[in-house]
């Protein structure tokens, strides 16, 4: 399961921008500030996190947040879980 709250927190460590600003609409470099290597970075949390491998000719496919959400559900073969609303 990739839960929205779990990508939100990886991408966190890569960008400067406050979780509460990374949702599934924000596109990565343009939005959340990230440059290669934090992107870099990012990408080998979810390698690790998720169990996936994240061929470099991918990366053009990550564009937005959902991107990386629908990518990683499409990998792992499972629905990402979005964030709960309390």
């Amino acid at each position: 399961m990739v839960e929205l709250e779990r990508v939100q927190q990886l991408l966190a460590m890569a960008s400067p921008k406050e979780i509460e600003e990374i949702t599934p609409e924000k596109h990565l470099i343009s939005d959340l500030e990230m440059d290669s290597f934090g992107l870099m970075e990012v990408v080998m949390a979810f390698e690790d996190e998720f169990g996936v491998e994240i061929p470099d000719r991918d990366l053009r496919l990550l564009d937005t947040v959902e991107d990386v959400l629908i990518y990683l559900e499409d990998k792992t073969g499972t629905q990402h879980m979005p964030a709960r609303v309390f």
